[in-house]
């Protein structure tokens, strides 16, 4: 945390806009309106916009994977009234619809520098006042910066999916983002009971995705150099740890071309020749293998092999054959 936040001035965020109704946008347009406040919600795919409302009920009432988190000792609970949670989110017609007299703005566009930032530009004269945060989960907000009139009131504001359970969200400056604008960012994470942590500096991947990158980079390379299967990898990573699901697991469960859009952006910058694009997922993703959005991608789903305990101990009927 930093030492002068409680100290600094903070911001009432009341209204509050979501640029993207993608599975991460809607989330956090729910997890804002579960804490009461009124939510404007717009995404370029029309859609994607009017399958919003449902697919954010049967998310909180089903809550997919509950098995899968049961182990998370801390988690949220749904609304007592989802349909009134999401009576809050109104679906906007236009991004200036969707920007009007919001307090705050948080953007979860695909992982792609250019959309970002030409977005930003807009946001930048549609909502002059409002406090613009980007939930990318690889590009620092110094990136988007330049495009921004005002880059006081730009930051990272990460979240994380599924927000039921992975309650936490990670703040990060973009190298020009004013104290107060990063206090009263820091308060409203407080306010929607999730556990808030700011990152000092700047940090590629920020904490947690900085951390993971290391694990999925080493992850596709013991795969890629031929020394193992993704089956085994996982099996090995759930037995020593004692998780529901390995690196594969997970990879599937964010999408092989989300995973793929934020390793390129690692790629980018990288010096070291392990950051080389991996042939495994590349292929993955050529082959329309996404993961869970697709049904197939390391593992078929709905019930991933994983899920099987048999599986597990090395014992499962069949072998995942994955043809990549």
């Amino acid at each position: 945390m930093e030492a002068d936040t409680e100290a600094t001035e903070t911001r009432s965020i009341e209204r509050v806009a979501m640029i993207g109704a993608g599975t991460m946008g809607r989330q956090i347009a729910a997890l804002v309106a579960r804490s009461g406040r009124p939510v404007r919600l717009f995404d370029t795919a029309p859609e994607m916009l009017t399958a919003a409302p449902q697919r954010i009920r049967e998310e909180t009432l089903t809550q997919p994977g509950l098995d899968r988190y049961a182990h998370h000792r801390f988690r949220l609970e749904p609304p007592a009234d989802v349909d009134a949670m999401i009576a809050r989110i109104a679906l906007a017609d236009s991004l200036a619809d969707a920007v009007v007299d919001a307090d705050l703005v948080i953007e979860a566009a695909p992982e792609v520098l250019e959309l970002k930032r030409d977005l930003f530009a807009d946001l930048s004269l549609l909502a002059p006042a409002a406090i613009l945060a980007t939930n990318s989960s690889s590009m620092p907000s110094s990136l988007i910066a330049s495009a921004v009139g005002d880059p006081g009131r730009l930051l990272n504001m990460h979240f994380f999916a599924p927000v039921w359970f992975r309650a936490m969200v990670e703040l990060m400056s973009c190298g020009q983002t004013r104290p107060e604008v990063m206090a009263s960012a820091e308060a409203f994470g407080a306010s929607l009971g999730i556990v808030v942590a700011v990152v000092r500096g700047e940090s590629k991947g920020f904490i947690i995705n900085r951390v993971w990158r290391a694990v999925k980079r080493e992850a596709l390379r013991v795969v890629d150099e031929g020394h193992a299967d993704p089956e085994d990898v996982d099996r090995l990573w759930m037995l020593f740890f004692g998780t529901p699901s390995g690196p594969f697991g997970i990879m599937d469960m964010v999408g092989l071309d989300v995973v793929a859009d934020i390793e390129t952006s690692y790629q980018q910058v990288a010096t070291d020749p392990a950051d080389k694009p991996s042939a495994t997922l590349r292929e993955m993703v050529r082959r329309g293998a996404l993961g869970e959005k697709s049904g197939e991608g390391f593992y078929h789903h709905p019930n991933p092999e994983y899920s099987n305990p048999r599986w597990l101990a090395g014992e499962a009927d069949e072998p995942n054959e994955r043809g990549a």
